[in-house]
């Protein structure tokens, strides 16, 4: 098994990597990216992650479907749980609905904020990644911004195969979970989120 201190050094040359010549990346890679099948490659699961979030808050179309892999013959979900009260349980499959979407959040100045992805090896063609850290604001869900939680997972040359996220009680910049039922069940840092804990299947 490969120790924790090896792990860790993969990510840090992974960010290296991602960030030479760029700006720095905005969010912190944490997990274990080995695993990857010839041809895949976990930089392009993070520059997708990135894109998605980017392209979200400005509703850009073109943005959406590059991170994603909604383009047939593959599939994308979507979903987004409830931030308060009236807000509603978002589930998509189709890119269209999706850019619908984004737009209409736009509108109510809806902004998502990457903060930590926490990645879970690749099982064939898909990385699996989660916790996702992030927080959210809108005029409509409020503007100080509440924290997220969710998990997904990158198909190999494609885009994002699917993406869960909905609320948490707060952020926690402890060391990785081991499982992503660990991290619902973390009641330290998680209260009340077991039974919202979404399947990527």
């Amino acid at each position: 098994m490969m120790s924790s201190s090896w792990l860790l050094l993969g990510l840090q040359v992974l960010g290296w990597r991602l960030l030479s010549g760029q700006q720095k990346l905005a969010w912190k890679v944490v997990g274990d990216t080995t695993g990857a099948p010839p041809g895949c490659s976990a930089a392009a699961g993070v520059r997708a992650i990135t894109l998605f979030f980017t392209a979200f808050n400005k509703a850009d179309s073109l943005g959406l479907a590059r991170a994603t892999s909604g383009r047939p013959p593959n599939h994308f979900v979507f979903s987004t749980g409830r931030f308060n009260s009236r807000d509603p349980f978002v589930r998509i499959e189709d890119l269209w609905k999706l850019v619908a979407y984004a737009r209409a959040r736009a509108r109510h100045h809806e902004r998502l904020t990457l903060q930590q992805v926490q990645f879970n090896r690749w099982r064939g063609q898909l990385l699996d990644f989660g916790p996702i850290y992030f927080t959210r604001s809108a005029d409509d869900v409020g503007r100080m911004p509440r924290p997220g939680v969710g998990k997904g997972a990158y198909l190999c040359g494609q885009g994002i195969r699917v993406i869960n996220l909905g609320p948490a009680a707060g952020f926690c910049p402890r060391r990785p979970f081991r499982s992503h039922r660990q991290a619902a069940n973390s009641s330290s840092c998680y209260p009340g989120t077991a039974d919202w804990w979404p399947s990527s299947r």
